[in-house]
């Protein structure tokens, strides 16, 4: 036998694309006897992380190892969900002591220490995608899993993040919600998708107009602003006498990285023509209208001068 075919070399660069993790039968595989795997281990060399599961004494415990042997524990069916899927997908999630797995039902696998494992009627393979060749629900799937384990401000932040990001779409996460209609958490998220829907901006901005306008405020809506370069914006409500384009930022149209740079262009353009942009959001409008209104009053106030 070759040196590049030896046991231990096969074996090792196996467990290197596995974060060190292997498993029993690899090792087998790999022309290693059970007697030899058995004295590797009572020796020490190798550690066992989970029954079958194996990593080098060497090799760190991570996360990554972790995760990666409970999914060789658990079967290929398996994939990473929940705050594990977030992980992998680099959203802002608390990081879970345990591994969260999701398998199709009707499997039952025995739970392993350290692992909570999830059975699913829904997983279609397409819900499956890989990560660094880690199976991993997808973002969308996870947003609406964790919505039964997240507060409404967490929610409305791992949701905005993916969509920031574009790790997936406002669609395929009512699309997955509709589906899992039923389950605990399905109630903040529509409140949470609700400010994330495309038309939800317009509704945003009627109800502000409405807001100003019971306070006796006089705004000007769909203002078009002619700029010194040539161009031009509407605001969404303007006091041309103050100088002040008042913007409803909807959650969907003002999240995206683009989205943010242009707005930003925009208020700087305004700013060279000596108006100013102020903007305000959902829950300034529908939580906080007392204080919305008067900082709207303050805003005039200020640019007029009195």
């Amino acid at each position: 036998m070759s040196e590049a075919t030896a046991p231990e070399v096969v074996l090792g660069r196996l467990a290197r694309a596995r974060a060190g993790v292997f498993t029993r039968a690899d090792a087998l595989t790999a022309g290693l006897t059970p007697a030899e795997v058995r004295r590797r281990v009572r020796s020490g060399q190798w550690v066992v992380a989970m029954r079958g599961v194996m990593r080098a004494a060497t090799t760190p415990d991570s996360i990554d190892a972790r995760e990666r042997a409970a999914l060789a524990r658990v079967g290929e069916d398996a994939a990473l969900s929940h705050f594990s899927a977030a992980r992998r997908w680099r959203l802002a999630v608390p990081e879970p002591p345990d591994v969260w797995l999701t398998v199709p039902y009707p499997r039952s696998p025995r739970c392993p220490p350290g692992v909570r494992i999830i059975r699913s009627k829904h997983m279609p393979p397409t819900v499956v995608r890989r990560i660094d060749d880690v199976p991993v629900l997808d973002a969308a799937r996870t947003i609406v899993d964790l919505a039964a384990y997240l507060d409404r401000r967490a929610l409305t932040a791992l949701t905005l993040q993916a969509l920031q990001r574009e790790v997936c779409t406002y669609e395929e996460v009512t699309a997955w919600r509709k589906r899992l209609a039923g389950r605990p958490g399905m109630a903040e998220l529509g409140a949470v998708l609700e400010e994330a829907d495309p038309t939800f901006e317009s509704i945003l901005a009627a109800e502000f107009g409405k807001l100003v306008a019971s306070a006796g405020i006089f705004l000007v809506p769909k203002f078009r602003l002619d700029l010194p370069d040539g161009r031009y914006v509407v605001c969404d409500f303007a006091d041309p006498v103050a100088r002040i384009d008042f913007e409803v930022d909807g959650f969907a149209y003002h999240s995206t990285p683009r989205q943010i740079a242009a707005d930003r262009d925009r208020d700087r353009r305004l700013l060279r023509a000596r108006w100013v942009t102020v903007r305000y959001g959902a829950d300034d409008i529908r939580r906080h209208p007392t204080r919305t209104i008067a900082d709207v009053i303050r805003q005039i106030a200020e640019r007029r001068g009195g």
